[in-house]
C-alpha cells in the first residue's frame, strides 16, 4: 500500500469515528484569507483536503464559490451536514489519494491547502503541489499550512531521513509525513517566489509549529 493510500484510511478511520471533526474554522487561515481573499471580490477557491468543512463553510460565508476535495467519505458527510446547517453551498468531492484532481486546467483562482500536504512522503507531496498548481489559473493564489520542525507530529514521530517520518501520534500512528526545515521549502515549490511565515502554540508539553507559505503561480 502507497504512504498516500495507508494515510488515507488512518483518516477514514478517525473522521468515521468522529475524533476530528474541527468544529470552528482556523483562527489563522482567517485572518489571512481576509488580505489574500476579501470578500468584495468573491472567487473560486478550491478548499484542498477540506476534512469537515469549518475552513470552507467560512469562505463560502463570504462570498466565493467554494469546493472541497477530500479522501475520507465519512468527513465529507460531516462537511455536508456542517454547510447545510450554516445555510452555505460547497462542492465537494470524494478524490483518490495520489490521483489527478477532477477539474480542468485553470480551474480555479485560489488553493487552500490547509495542514494538509505534509501528510505524504516527498514524492507525494511534489504530486501535490504539481495538481494544485495544474488546476490554477495564471497568477492563482496558493496558500499552505503544514508542519514544520518542533510540532508535535514531529516530535511524536520516528526519523526515516530525508525529512520524512513516521506518526507515533495517537490515532494517526503509521502515516508518512514530510516535516521539512526552512531552508528546503523553495525546492518543495520549485521555481516559484514564497512568502513564508510561521505560527507557533504551546500549551503544557504539546507544541504546534506550523510553516505558511503563499505564492502565486506564473502568468
Amino acid at each position: 500500500m502507497s504512504a498516500a493510500a495507508h494515510n488515507a484510511q488512518v483518516w477514514e478511520n478517525l473522521y468515521a469515528t468522529g475524533r476530528n471533526d474541527l468544529r470552528y474554522p482556523n483562527e489563522m487561515l482567517v485572518r489571512l484569507a481576509a488580505g489574500l481573499l476579501p470578500s468584495s471580490q468573491p472567487v473560486r477557491v478550491l478548499d484542498y483536503g477540506c476534512g469537515t468543512g469549518a475552513n470552507t463553510a467560512h469562505l463560502a460565508s463570504l462570498g466565493h464559490e467554494m469546493h472541497g476535495t477530500e479522501v475520507s467519505a465519512s468527513a465529507l458527510e460531516i462537511a455536508r451536514a456542517r454547510l447545510q446547517a450554516a445555510g452555505r453551498e460547497a462542492a465537494l468531492r470524494l478524490v483518490t489519494p495520489g490521483a489527478p484532481l477532477p477539474f480542468d486546467h485553470g480551474f480555479f483562482d485560489a488553493v487552500i491547502a490547509w495542514q494538509v500536504i505534509y501528510y505524504n512522503d516527498r514524492q507525494g507531496w511534489a504530486g501535490a503541489v504539481s495538481e494544485i498548481e495544474r488546476v490554477l489559473r495564471p497568477g492563482g493564489i496558493v496558500l499552505v499550512a503544514t508542519a514544520a520542525p518542533g510540532d508535535v507530529s514531529q516530535r511524536e514521530a520516528q526519523p526515516l531521513g530525508n525529512s520524512m517520518y513516521r506518526s507515533e501520534v495517537t490515532g494517526q500512528a503509521g502515516c508518512t509525513l514530510t516535516i521539512p526545515e526552512r531552508e528546503e521549502l523553495d525546492a518543495l515549490f520549485p521555481g516559484r517566489t514564497l512568502d513564508v511565515g510561521e505560527y507557533l502554540f504551546r500549551f503544557g508539553p504539546r507544541q504546534a509549529h506550523h510553516w505558511i507559505i503563499s505564492y502565486r503561480t506564473p502568468t
